[in-house]
């Protein structure tokens, strides 16, 4: 049952590995999003082990054998050695992404001129900055 659990960890790991590669040489990723798919599922079966574990026995780690322990230990070692990239590329990727969103409303609002200015009763000027529809292949 352990070894399940060691396997889990490890794919996980391996999965965010090749993730934070995909992130980081830039250009088109067409399989990121099996990836995310595939961590969310690694997860879920990581955490229905684990609780599986504690209905059994509350202190199935302290009553693993040795090899087993350092088996895990390794293997979650692993895990902390690639989540940390992990997070930091994935950190950046939705920075970028958000930095780009914020470009293209920008320019859709020059081009579209979305930007008024009304004179107010007493003389005072006050712009109106009105949304922007932002249409993703013609479609609003």
């Amino acid at each position: 049952m352990v070894s399940e659990l060691v396997d889990l960890v490890q794919s996980l790991a391996a999965l965010m590995r090749e993730e934070t590669e995909m992130l980081r040489t830039g250009g088109r990723f067409g399989g990121i999003h099996e990836i995310a798919g595939a961590k969310a599922r690694l997860v879920g079966a990581l955490e229905s082990r684990t609780a599986e574990l504690d209905r059994i026995d509350s202190n199935w780690l302290d009553a693993l054998e040795p090899d087993a322990k350092a088996d895990l230990t390794v293997a979650l070692g692993e895990l902390k050695d690639a989540s940390g990239p992990n997070a930091e590329a994935l950190a950046r990727q939705i920075d970028l992404t958000t930095e780009m969103m914020a470009a293209v409303t920008a320019e859709a609002k020059r081009i579209t001129g979305t930007r008024h200015s009304v004179y107010g009763a007493r003389g005072d000027l006050s712009r109106i900055d009105l949304p922007t529809p932002i249409s993703h292949n013609s479609h609003y």
